[in-house]
């Protein structure tokens, strides 16, 4: 059986599984009616409710887009707030790895073999991302994608003109990534209200979630303004290794550093606990920051800031697996050698750099293979 046939047996199904575990079991476990009732009063879910004025909801004026907005403010209000230090501990976790995931959803959605797909369209993907669950929307994508895609699906050899992007995409996206993703997410970060105000620090929540088309609009903006210079012609390869490189060290840059100090600090409380408060082992233990329990026992959340953990618990979970299995097609579904060995490099790198940017760094790999033995780059090399 091929890696593409196995990745289209393993993958769909976690669009089900993700829908069981973050909207079936966040039901159950009464962490949307914690939410509901939140959001009703305006309270926001802090130990230090009691005085606390009610948020302000009127976003955009318009009830629909204003009730999910107030919903997610609640939401995610417990994991950057500072209280809850094994959630704080997760989003930074998963918040690195994004950095990541934005680079893998633009390039390959800025292929040559892939403009005018259904995958090309980001923002939306990314705002049902944010607004159905990453452990959802992920593997519907990757689905669509290993059906779709000719970079995946095609008979022809994969060629460096085919993974071609715009240069100008290549020069614009780090800094969309940078403008409207990395800002928004240390902004609504900051403490209040020592450094911004519980207005401000909502604001900056729903200005967030917008970041998918941030990061697309910054990097249009960028492209047009900030490196007027590329001609946006992708035909001509010479410099689109180095290019797709440089993105590529960029954005792992990120997220290999914040997956390795989280680890780190977790591992921490295992190997030096008299280092820390118990409560503090507790919430840093790795199993506790990243197992959820079981969705089909019978647990009940008793804050909004579990209930929320144990959502992004499974949508990292679930978008970590889908994008492994994702990233192993790419790298090797085409080129071949892929086996035991390949299997542990694999686990390894995940250990070391973060799922997300081990499936960044398998399409490194694919792209250096493709592109070193393109006669056009072996005639660049000699030349140069």
């Amino acid at each position: 059986m091929s890696l593409l046939t196995l990745s289209r047996i393993i993958i769909p199904p976690f669009v089900f599984v993700g829908f069981y575990c973050l909207h079936l079991f966040g039901e159950a476990n009464g962490t949307f009616p914690l939410i509901v009732a939140h959001q009703e009063k305006r309270q926001l879910p802090t130990t230090a409710a009691v005085g606390r004025p009610a948020f302000a909801e009127g976003f955009t004026g318009v009830d629909p887009p204003d009730g999910l907005l107030s919903i997610l403010v609640v939401f995610f209000w417990p994991l950057v707030d500072g209280e809850n230090p094994g959630a704080s501990l997760l989003t930074f976790l998963f918040g690195g790895q994004i950095v990541a995931f934005l680079a893998v959803v633009t390039l390959e959605a800025s292929r040559n073999a892939n403009k005018g797909r259904i995958i090309t369209f980001t923002s939306i993907y990314g705002l049902l991302f944010q607004s159905i669950g990453a452990g959802v929307m992920v593997p519907l994508y990757l689905t669509i994608y290993l059906f779709t895609s000719p970079l995946v699906t095609s008979n022809t050899p994969l060629a460096p003109s085919a993974l071609a992007v715009d240069q100008g995409i290549l020069g614009g996206l780090p800094f969309g990534v940078l403008l409207g993703y990395i800002v928004p997410s240390i902004a609504m970060s900051l403490p209040d209200p020592t450094l911004i105000s519980q207005d401000a620090k909502v604001l900056a929540i729903v200005v967030w979630q917008l970041f998918p088309v941030w990061t697309n609009l910054f990097t249009f903006l960028a492209r047009k303004s900030i490196v007027p210079l590329f001609s946006g012609e992708s035909a001509n390869n010479k410099n689109q290794l180095s290019q797709l490189k440089t993105v590529y060290k960029l954005a792992m840059a990120v997220s290999v550093p914040t997956h390795v100090a989280t680890w780190t600090l977790s591992l921490s409380t295992v190997l030096f606990p008299v280092l820390f408060t118990p409560s503090t082992v507790d919430a840093f233990h790795p199993l506790n920051v990243i197992l959820p329990p079981n969705p089909l026992g019978d647990s009940k959340a008793s804050s909004v800031a579990q209930g929320a953990m144990w959502f992004l618990q499974y949508d990292y979970l679930i978008t970590s697996f889908v994008y492994v299995v994702w990233g192993i097609v790419c790298r090797y579904g085409k080129l071949g050698g892929f086996g035991f060995t390949s299997l542990l490099d694999v686990i390894g790198r995940c250990a070391i750099m973060g799922p997300i940017a081990t499936a960044l760094h398998l399409l490194q790999d694919r792209d250096e293979m493709v592109f070193a033995a393109s006669p056009e780059t072996l005639t660049t090399k000699k030349n140069a």
